[in-house]
């Protein structure tokens, strides 16, 4: 048999463990449905568009630098797109914020799009590790802000499965 102050431990963890499942399935997971690789020289997020996730929002920011720098893109009256290449508008979409006005080499970028707030898995890059990508592939955010390389047929395979 429990005593009561272990009873009462044992009751606050599980009480806490329950908390955590409630909030935690509430919230949806984030896509993975964004990648980035260098197109023409210029760093271009690809977006895979799925029946829960059409991008009406993206962004990159300046990882590490104080005080970050940004680009935000809006989709507004413009059209859902599958490519953008960051710091440029794509036609219709309008610029929300813009302090990033040009990359840097040795800077860590993050990239992300978002579907009504709800964001993408995000995409840290550097312009050195996009320049030495192959040309089948791309950059996809993994956990903790790390980053891999992969073909592109498999980041559209992986975000598809992610829809």
């Amino acid at each position: 048999m429990l005593r009561p102050s272990r009873l009462i431990r044992v009751a606050g963890v599980l009480a806490t463990l329950a908390t955590v499942a409630t909030v935690s399935a509430c919230s949806p997971a984030a896509k993975r449905v964004t990648a980035v690789r260098q197109v023409d020289g210029q760093p271009t997020m690809l977006i895979v568009g799925c029946d829960t996730f059409d991008a009406d929002r993206v962004s990159v920011s300046t990882e590490g630098v104080s005080p970050p720098v940004q680009w935000d893109a809006d989709r507004g009256a413009g059209g859902a797109v599958d490519e953008v290449r960051l710091l440029q508008s794509p036609s219709g979409w309008t610029v929300d914020g813009q302090t990033l006005t040009a990359f840097q080499p040795g800077t860590e970028y993050t990239a992300s799009a978002f579907d009504s707030g709800q964001g993408t898995v995000p995409v840290r890059f550097t312009l050195a590790e996009l320049a030495a990508l192959p040309p089948d592939q791309v950059l996809v955010g993994e956990p903790g802000g790390k980053r891999k390389a992969v073909t592109e047929d498999a980041f559209r395979r992986a975000a598809k499965k992610s829809c």
